[in-house]
């Protein structure tokens, strides 16, 4: 898997837990909790930096 790839599936997943309602402090510890188990904390900490890019992205994504 390219790394151009694994990008696009990484701001794809992050634009799907925001519009799941993932954008609260609250939501984002309970999401980061559930991550974690599957993927470590690391994974679940860059999926939450790259869900906070694409909330300041959303404007170019959100329909």
């Amino acid at each position: 898997m390219t790394s151009g790839f694994r990008q696009q599936l990484l701001e794809s997943e992050a634009r799907t837990w925001l519009r799941k309602g993932y954008v609260t402090a609250d939501k984002i510890t309970e999401l980061n909790a559930i991550i974690a188990k599957h993927r470590g904390t690391a994974g679940a900490a860059h999926l939450v930096e790259e869900m906070r890019r694409q909330w300041r992205r959303r404007s170019e994504w959100l329909i």
